[in-house]
């Protein structure tokens, strides 16, 4: 439990970490957020800006290599390791610290993060350091301190890197409003600091979305079931949801880290819906008592409700409904009993009940990824390891119990890295890409003419654009590889230049009637042939791409007795590494491009 020997430990881990990334391929999703940061903007189709300026650093520094792309993994990983343990010593001690520390570096979820450069690791680095800039601003209660903006930058900071992090405001206004003697913090300027500094991140989020058509709402919306009815639940999806959990951080210590929860949530959920059982039957008498301020709430819900309606600015009705749920949450507060829980487990259950609410909520209606809950274990490790810290100390039964649950962890760790089903989707993406210009150049030497690349979906083309050994770009600013296009947004490749758009004509050109347009000029991809790449097992391109190919061989052709034909049959290729299949590949040739299809 020496700071100094798991100094040592955490630099000898990083060392490792560091020399294993530049060994494996990119994931799909690194690749593609490598291509973000090739093309930086202020928001992006599903995240903002944070992984691309960090891919844009470090790539900067060390190139475009896996190694380039991954630098900074282990280096968050790090600074996450010692800010918890700042923030465990802090609050309890320096053996719950130490502990802690061991028990997230030995689970799977949080080396994935040390290895893997997507945006968890910046989001659970940012969402470690507000921890412990929230608990210092608390610490100082009933006088300013610049923990306090300091807390809002860095929820500002994680939100550019993962939306998820503005939900750390909520955990601190619940934590603030559900503690009597802090509740006057929510009316002093440093609450109101730390709120108003993620909006000024939040806004130009606000104004790429609103530029191009809110792609991100809809996106976030579909990718949280929030079309499904609350009543249609998905206890499949649940189950498999939760069981996932005590693979990545081990069954054990989920199963521990589940048990904490429970413990210092019971109690508190119990008190909730005691109150809210009493809170219709003291509806009438409120109405009279405060008849005043129920008129000026309704007042206030109602004009926003209708001048949201008279702007066009269905925003306003989501504020009329979040101030209708916290005036609902304020007035059943009122008939809560006090709480029993102390202020240090209930500072660390404030920040992650909010989170495991809201997708346990969401995983009973729609599919959920396993790492959204991973910002709740933080807090809820250092909870966890101070609920069971006594035992250990006092039992050899738990003592051993403790050693094994981290050793079963950090088994299936090294057993995942090793595991080729579990390492698919990092390999063969280089024997991928020479599969497909080797196909390319084939058909082009037969056909004398250039073709263009589309993939099936925005991982695979990420992927091609990384490992192809020739980058073959249209004109600048293309990428090698498109998706099919529709008019739509499906990812980020819709907003970035695309082979279905027009130029302006030059009037002194004669139009070619066939493969330009009137009203919407010329395409430069216009009869040219295209290879669809797919590793799934299609038996056609996507639907999208099909009417917009053909043969304009007229008469009899080498379809038979038809004006066209869609497509041809796909060629298809083993990925091997050894004996091992990784995917299949299958390429369609799509001749005669002609644009303007989907806009028909």
């Amino acid at each position: 439990m020496n700071f100094r020997n798991l100094i040592i430990a955490l630099l000898i881990l990083t060392g490792l970490r560091l020399a294993y990334i530049g060994q494996i391929e990119l994931s799909p999703d690194e690749a593609y957020y490598h291509e973000w940061s090739q093309r930086l903007d202020t928001c992006y189709f599903s995240k903002g800006p944070g992984i691309a300026l960090t891919m844009r650093a470090s790539t900067a520094i060390f190139g475009h290599s896996e190694f380039g792309v991954r630098f900074f993994a282990p280096i968050l990983a790090l600074g996450t390791s010692l800010l918890l343990y700042w923030l465990a010593r802090r609050i309890f001690d320096a053996r719950v610290a130490f502990w802690t520390v061991v028990l997230l570096n030995a689970t799977p979820i949080f080396n994935a993060c040390g290895l893997i450069m997507t945006i968890d690791p910046l989001s659970i680095f940012f969402w470690t350091a507000t921890l412990c800039t929230a608990w210092l601003a608390l610490e100082k209660r009933d006088t300013f301190s610049l923990w306090w903006p300091a807390t809002g930058l860095l929820i500002g900071l994680g939100f550019l890197c993962k939306f998820t992090n503005a939900m750390q405001l909520l955990s601190i206004f619940l934590l603030l409003a559900l503690t009597p003697g802090y509740r006057r913090e929510l009316l002093r300027p440093g609450f109101w600091t730390t709120v108003i500094i993620p909006l000024l991140f939040a806004w130009p989020i606000y104004r790429w979305n609103e530029l191009h058509g809110s792609p991100t709402t809809h996106h976030l919306a579909a990718r949280g079931g929030l079309a499904t009815a609350w009543w249609q639940l998905n206890l499949p999806d649940f189950g498999q949801f939760v069981g996932l959990h005590f693979l990545v951080y081990g069954p054990l210590i989920f199963a521990a880290l589940l048990w904490t929860f429970i413990v210092f949530s019971k109690d508190s959920l119990a008190r909730w819906t005691s109150a809210l059982a009493w809170s219709l039957p003291a509806l009438p008498g409120s109405l009279r008592r405060r008849t005043v301020a129920w008129i000026a709430a309704a007042s206030t819900l109602l004009g926003l409700y209708f001048f949201g309606n008279a702007l066009e600015r269905p925003e306003l009705h989501t504020l009329a409904l979040a101030l209708a749920l916290g005036a609902g949450f304020v007035a059943v507060a009122t008939l809560k009993d006090e709480p029993n829980i102390h202020w240090k487990p209930r500072f660390l259950i404030a920040f992650a009940f909010p989170l495991v609410a809201l997708y346990l909520w969401i995983t009973l209606h729609h599919d959920a990824e396993v790492n959204w809950t991973a910002p709740a274990s933080l807090s809820l490790a250092i909870l966890t390891v101070s609920y069971f810290a006594e035992r250990v100390a006092s039992s050899g039964v738990w003592k051993k119990t403790a050693i094994a649950a981290i050793a079963l962890s950090a088994a299936i760790t090294l057993i995942a890295l090793s595991t080729p089903s579990v390492r698919v989707r990092l390999t063969g993406w280089a024997s991928t890409a020479k599969v497909v210009q080797d196909f390319r150049d084939r058909i082009e030497q037969q056909t004398g003419k250039r073709v263009f690349l589309i993939a099936d979906d925005y991982g695979t083309a990420a992927s091609l654009c990384y490992y192809l050994p020739e980058k073959r770009i249209e004109a600048p600013g293309h990428p090698p590889v498109y998706v099919p296009e529709s008019p739509e947004a499906q990812n980020q490749f819709h907003f970035w230049p695309r082979y279905d758009e027009y130029e302006a004509r030059n009037p002194a050109v004669p139009l070619n009637e066939d493969e330009d347009s009137r009203e919407y000029g010329i395409n430069k991809f216009a009869g040219r042939t295209a290879l669809y790449i797919t590793d799934r097992e299609e038996n056609e391109p996507a639907s999208v791409l099909l009417p917009s190919f053909f043969t304009r061989t007229e008469g009899e052709t080498r379809w038979g007795k038809q004006k066209s034909a869609p497509w041809r049959q796909f060629t298809e290729f083993e990925i091997k590494q050894g004996d091992r299949t990784l995917r299949k590949l299958r390429i369609f040739i799509l001749p005669h491009y002609q644009p303007g299809k989907v806009l028909d």
